[in-house]
Formats: structure tokens, C-alpha cells, sequence
């Protein structure tokens, strides 16, 4: 089993370079073939309300603000139905 070497962490603004999408940085996921995503939220609402994130291959992501977001959760913490991930 492999241990993913993240490029960018939790509350950094990336930049999809095809697209021009930006983000904070919400969720990472490393996947069976080898890629590596991240899910993006985009800080823009639309229709007052929060957009889903996209996720986006690392190969495509510039970094444009570290930590433009800082996340305050103490350790032991844990928030949804499902602490331990998705039960689906």
C-alpha cells in the first residue's frame, strides 16, 4: 500500500490550469491507478448558496494562496452521520 505524498494542504487556494476554476482546498484522494485529486470548493456562491466542490487532478492544480483558509478543529473532533467516512 502506498503513502500519498500530498502537494498542497487542506484550506489552500488552488487553481485548475485548464479551466481557471478556483478553490480551497476541502478533500484530497489518492485512487487505486495512481492519481491523485482534490476536491476543490469554490469560495463564489450561487443563488446565496455555497457551489459542491470539484475535484481535480493534481497534474492540473497550481497553487495561488497557502493556507487562504484556516481550519480550527480540535484534535479528536469529528462532524457528519459518518465520523469514519462514507457508509454507502
Amino acid at each position: 500500500m502506498s503513502q500519498v505524498n500530498f502537494v498542497y494542504e487542506f484550506g489552500d487556494e488552488l487553481k485548475c490550469k485548464v479551466s481557471g476554476f478556483k478553490g480551497i482546498v476541502m478533500v484530497r484522494a489518492e485512487y487505486a491507478t495512481g492519481c491523485t485529486h482534490y476536491g476543490l470548493q469554490s469560495r463564489a456562491l450561487k443563488d446565496g448558496q455555497p457551489q459542491d466542490w470539484k475535484w481535480i487532478d493534481q497534474s492540473q492544480l497550481e497553487l495561488k494562496k497557502s493556507n487562504a483558509v484556516k481550519f480550527n478543529i480540535p484534535a479528536g473532533t469529528t462532524s457528519g452521520p459518518f465520523p469514519s467516512g462514507s457508509q454507502s
